[in-house]
């Protein structure tokens, strides 16, 4: 899932279903979500609304039964000024979890239920912390093995389960991979997306805030 590819703009629908779907299964790359070029989709199965993350941190809901396919929700939203959609997903009945990571090396694992509102409301402000660069957020049910990566190649593989849950759409998350000399991390993947001989040799099972393992030579991320 890079975002490394065209910007997806607000044509037609069909138009917006061809581009997405192209980008579909793609990471962030280091930039922020303000330099992001195109936008991440994940499964709407068992969902009665559609939410559009933005870059300017906040979350717009599209009841789907509006909708011809999810694809539309993005041509139902008033974004702000400089707004870009990021992250579409469906709210699977608001159940599992809000993966968000930073370049500051912090990762936070929001509950869905944080989203759920008594009223049809249409958009949320504050839907993820803006205090460090944002360079993933996923929606997971279960929790998953992902894999992260920093400027100095230093890697760190460990499972969500390791980082509690939060109920505080605005948590700063807790600290995966600890900065050294200058060094920010730049990538988040899940494991199953990256090519590594030996996975568990960059495992932290035990306590997070690492600086890592260096990449070996023929692994990628």
């Amino acid at each position: 899932m890079d975002f490394n590819q065209n910007l997806i703009t607000m044509q037609s629908a069909e138009s917006l279903k061809r581009r997405i779907e192209m980008a579909e299964r793609n990471d962030f790359r280091s930039e922020s979500p303000s330099e992001s070029t195109t936008i991440k989709v994940s499964d709407d199965s068992n969902s009665s609304e559609i939410l559009v993350f933005t870059s300017l941190c906040n979350v717009y809901k599209v009841q789907k039964k509006e909708l011809m396919d999810k694809f539309q929700a993005l041509q139902k939203i008033d974004l702000e000024p400089g707004e870009k959609p990021i992250y579409l997903t469906g709210e699977k009945r608001y159940k599992g979890f809000l993966i968000v990571a930073f370049e500051n090396g912090k990762i936070g694992k929001i509950s869905m239920e944080s989203y759920q509102t008594e009223y049809a409301r249409k958009k949320l402000k504050n839907a993820f912390s803006n205090e460090s660069r944002l360079i993933f957020i996923e929606h997971i049910e279960h929790d998953i093995d992902l894999v992260t990566m920093s400027s100095i190649k230093k890697v760190v593989l460990f499972n969500t389960s390791q980082i509690n849950a939060v109920g505080s759409r605005s948590t700063k998350g807790v600290q995966v991979m600890k900065q050294k000399e200058g060094s920010s991390m730049i990538r988040v993947k899940r494991l199953e997306n990256t090519k590594l001989t030996e996975p568990e040799y960059y495992r932290k099972s035990e306590t997070l805030n690492a600086i890592g393992f260096y990449l070996k030579p023929g692994d990628e991320i």
